[in-house]
């Protein structure tokens, strides 16, 4: 009897006690977002507002993964740890095939252990980075936030409390298709972060329910919140973007 008696217990404390756990994994994760925040701010005041250069690989040179925004987050002490969501922190334990070699997904950070060397998540096979999130890679000179009109710095973007920066993600940056009104962007497979076949929608790689359906954002404005999945394609991810609602898969 005593021993059903505390089975009946744990039942009734295991859901209470995994809610506690998802309720401090959120928190401690919207701390790193805004630990990267920070670290972006004082970079764009350093550097009178300019945007950072869009970049992949530098083959035979450090200059990828010196430079971008997890080089640039480095050289304000933000890596390790601070990369790594509560909910996504080990990494990936093999490689995606394609383009996506080295993605995550909810529960998995991406992993430069199985990307190209000499490329912003690997340097060579001892000197990698991992992570749970990713950057707005519209935020960047080559990748144009403002299609018509050229920006390169922050000054030069409106409503930044609706710019996302920095979000969890399964790579290291998205670029989202927005799509419009009446053609909208096709929802994700689920919301595991499992990638599409070629030509899919590059959403999937922040379509994640991490923290139940929603994921945390970093702002260019420097606040950070947590956005639920439907609502991420109602923030302004570049000029021109077209806000809507997603209908998302169930999970």
């Amino acid at each position: 009897m005593v021993i059903g008696l505390i089975a009946v217990l744990i039942s009734l404390l295991l859901p209470v006690v995994n809610r506690v756990r998802a309720a401090a994994n959120a928190a401690a994760c919207l701390a790193n977002v805004r630990q990267m925040n920070t670290a972006w701010t004082i970079y764009l005041t350093e550097n009178r507002g300019r945007l950072p250069h869009y970049m992949q690989s530098s083959p035979g040179t450090e200059i990828a993964y010196r430079g971008y925004w997890l080089g640039i987050l480095e050289n304000y002490r933000v890596r390790g740890e601070s990369l790594l969501c509560p909910a996504a922190r080990e990494p990936i334990p093999y490689s995606q095939p394609g383009n996506n070699k080295g993605a995550g997904n909810v529960n998995y950070a991406w992993s430069g252990k199985w990307m190209t060397p000499f490329s912003v998540g690997r340097l060579n096979t001892k000197i990698y980075r991992e992570g749970s999130y990713g950057y707005n890679d519209r935020l960047t000179i080559e990748n144009k936030f403002n299609i018509d009109v050229p920006v390169t710095r922050i000054n030069q973007i409106r409503n930044l409390t609706e710019v996302p920066v920095f979000f969890d993600c399964a790579m290291l940056d998205a670029h989202p298709d927005n799509g419009n009104l009446n053609f909208p962007a096709q929802p994700p497979h689920d919301l595991n972060g499992e990638f599409p076949a070629v030509g899919g929608e590059a959403h999937w790689r922040f379509m994640l329910a991490r923290h139940g359906r929603a994921i945390n954002f970093g702002f260019a404005d420097g606040s950070a919140r947590r956005i639920p999945l439907e609502e991420t394609y109602m923030l302004q991810w570049g000029a021109q973007w077209v806000k809507y609602t997603l209908t998302l898969p169930p999970y």
